[in-house]
């Protein structure tokens, strides 16, 4: 009906080519700014999806490593002890009390050992039978899966033959117990994923698999991670040439990927997700047959045409992570309202054009164009107004001297200050008193010279309670380059900064006593061997046996050598220096670190004194409980080169205090030139050797 109105209107006032011209200008020019706004509202829905794939990719690289580190916790567990029971490692797996957000995803924590050929076979059939399950049988199901074509030839090794069988799985569900002494290795995909970690000495995850576990209509796919027990924390060479002479077995835990891709994305601080659907792919191609989880709850078999892929590796594979971004709210067949009006005002732009061509056509473009502009700019302040308040993530902003100038809702929940409440006053409001001078000047320092800092930071709420945030702070510049504003961003991660120190405390502490295990050992013992470097000091190991636990243990059992053991390490702990480092190195073995130690005469008396420590009575334990202590000492640098090194001096005295007999003390023999050992006798604590790095402390007394 318009264009019947403008044909009629021009033809009665006999109008030139030049409306008709400029109509069609007009109508071209709709068309082709429309479809630059559709092109350009497609490339913004792909980097939005792009932006969540690598969202979503980050959330599930963080669930793995939790993964990891608690296989790395079971891993410790095997190696700090010479056979675990099933009933420890039921304690083990009770005493990590996981939150249920922490293991969701995750069918479990196992562990799978290398079942001796031959001979042993029978003897190893009957441990376990005694060990409580009576009708342990190691079985397999032979599988049609098969690992992708030329998988093994391509990662440079050869998976040697043997056998392996599920030993223990916690929780024990029905679901659980239905995998025990199921041969793993049988099948070709998790064949090829435990070869690579056991040849590898890092974790290995598998291929898409059916889990044992699955039964019934519910079935998902399923995926294992694996990290290999070596005997005496011993690894492997390089991929694929190691000697696995070693091996016990593998830690691993068995995915449910439709349950793990959902628990990830609970994660994911993303607006994007609520709506989109997310799928889950092994391999850098979406192929239907590798899938491994979809988030869509309709029939998942058809891959939509227009998934945006992200190639995403996980440990030692490649996933590819696909997704689909909800429509965009009011869309007509692809068109938002902002183009369907900008296709609208453009046509009625060049309709009016065309009826005033003849007058007003200068004036015209120039209002127009300024309009056009008006309209883009009040576009952009409600957009930014509306991002502003409606961000999750907290923003503050302030002037050049760090005065508030105002905030945003999410702010104030995160601080519990209002907007009202803090501006005009300076930000510093919010600090902890955690964080030193030093601190906030390179906070400072790095804001000046790059126009940005960003890192973890400790903020005291409104309420007075303390929280961890995650902030960035950004210099905004005038065309000058002189600092207007200052705009910082930040949320709240106290709960999973908690939960990563409880991971990271309970994969570097022993379950039984607190005390550090071998990995925090090893890390204190590295950085104090480079202080005294540094400082020209000693560093000294002792290494402690006790006499005597195995009867206890027999007599009473576990349940009174468990306090016993508890008990042992109190004492130690309360008879040395605060910084010296008690560890309990596995079994009735403990080590203790001494870092600046003193003479050789004054470690004897040290070790004099927490053998008489350790063989007082036990009070609330049964009467006739009574053990001692054997103890090997090593010093750095008189007996040893480095770490290794001073580890296997000390276990070395400490066998040969052992051998001796009762309660001994031996002192490691001293390094010639060449690193070769003269010979040593048992140490004398009234003795006082000579040698560099003889000094009065720490004497006996300051335990």
């Amino acid at each position: 009906m318009a264009m019947a109105t403008l044909r009629k209107t021009l033809t009665r006032r006999r109008a030139g080519p030049l409306p008709w011209l400029l109509l069609g200008a007009g109508l071209l020019l709709t068309a082709l700014v429309t479809a630059a706004m559709l092109r350009a509202e497609q490339r913004e829905r792909q980097r939005r999806a792009i932006e969540l794939a690598d969202d979503v990719g980050a959330a599930l690289n963080n669930r793995l490593g939790s993964t990891i580190a608690l296989l790395s916790a079971t891993v410790g567990l095997f190696q700090a002890s010479e056979q675990v029971t099933r009933t420890e490692f039921h304690h083990f797996f009770q005493a990590l009390d996981l939150s249920v957000d922490t293991i969701e995803g995750i069918q479990g924590i196992g562990f799978a050992a290398v079942v001796p050929a031959g001979p042993g076979l029978d003897a190893f059939q009957k441990r376990i039978r005694a060990d409580g399950v009576a009708d342990f049988r190691i079985w397999s199901n032979a599988s049609q899966e098969e690992p992708p074509s030329g998988a093994l030839r391509d990662s440079g090794i050869t998976a040697p033959p043997l056998t392996s069988a599920i030993l223990f799985l916690e929780p024990q569900s029905w679901r659980n117990q239905r995998s025990i002494g199921f041969d793993m290795y049988s099948q070709p995909t998790r064949r090829l994923a435990m070869a690579m970690a056991a040849l590898s000495g890092r974790p290995s995850l598998t291929g898409p698999v059916k889990l044992v576990q699955e039964a019934g209509s519910e079935v998902q796919v399923g995926t294992l991670v694996y990290l290999p027990v070596h005997r005496g924390g011993r690894s492997p060479g390089k991929a694929g040439r190691g000697d696995l002479s070693t091996l016990i077995g593998w830690a691993y835990a068995p995915l449910r990927m439709g349950n793990l891709l959902t628990a990830t994305l609970s994660r994911v601080d993303n607006s994007d997700l609520r709506g989109s659907r997310v799928l889950l792919v092994d391999g850098r191609e979406p192929r239907v047959d590798r899938r491994l989880a979809d988030s869509s709850s309709s029939d998942p078999t058809p891959i939509p045409a227009g998934t945006v892929w992200v190639s995403q590796p996980v440990l030692d594979r490649d996933w590819s992570i696909g997704v689909v971004l909800r429509p965009s709210p009011a869309s007509l067949l692809g068109f938002t309202p902002v183009i369907l009006l900008t296709a609208l005002a453009g046509t009625l732009a060049s309709t009016a054009a065309a009826l005033t061509a003849s007058m007003l056509l200068a004036n015209h473009r120039s209002t127009l164009a300024a309009l056009k502009e008006a309209e883009r700019a009040s576009r952009e302040r409600a957009l930014a107004a509306t991002v502003f308040e409606s961000s999750p993530v907290g923003i503050i902003v302030t002037d050049p001297d760090g005065v508030v100038l105002t905030t945003n809702e999410a702010f104030s929940q995160i601080s519990g200050w209002s907007c009202r409440e803090v501006k005009g006053h300076k930000a510093n409001i919010l600090r902890s008193g955690r964080h030193d001078n030093a601190f906030y000047q390179n906070l400072w320092e790095s804001i000046i010279q790059r126009g940005y800092w960003n890192g973890e930071i400790w903020n005291r709420h409104r309420n007075g309670q303390i929280r961890r945030h995650e902030l960035s702070i950004s210099a905004v510049l005038n065309p000058d380059n002189q600092i207007t504003q200052f705009v910082g961003m930040l949320r709240d991660i106290t709960d999973r900064h908690a939960e990563d120190e409880k991971i990271r405390y309970q994969a570097l502490h022993d379950y039984l006593t607190g005390l550090p295990n071998r990995a925090l050992l090893l890390e204190q013992l590295e950085r104090g061997l480079v202080l005294m470097r540094r400082q020209g000091g000693r560093v000294a190991l002792l290494f402690m046996d006790l006499n005597g636990f195995k009867p206890v243990n027999d007599a009473h059992g576990h349940e009174v050598g468990d306090l016993l053991l508890k008990e042992v390490a109190d004492r130690l702990l309360h008879g040395v220096r605060a910084s010296d480092t008690v560890c309990r190195q596995g079994g009735d073995e403990f080590v203790l670190l001494v870092v600046d130690a003193g003479s050789d005469r004054d470690l004897l008396q040290l070790a004099r004194k927490l053998q008489r420590v350790v063989a007082r009575p036990y009070p609330g334990l049964p009467a006739d409980v009574s053990i001692s202590m054997s103890v090997g000492i090593a010093c750095w640098p008189e007996h040893a080169i480095d770490a290794d090194d001073l580890f296997r001096a000390a276990d070395a005295a400490m066998y040969t205090a052992k051998k001796a007999g009762g309660e001994n003390l031996f002192l490691a023999r001293v390094l010639e030139p060449g690193g070769l050992r003269t010979s040593a006798s048992p140490a004398d604590a009234r003795s006082e050797p000579s040698g560099p790095g003889n000094r009065p402390e720490p004497s006996a007394e300051q335990g």
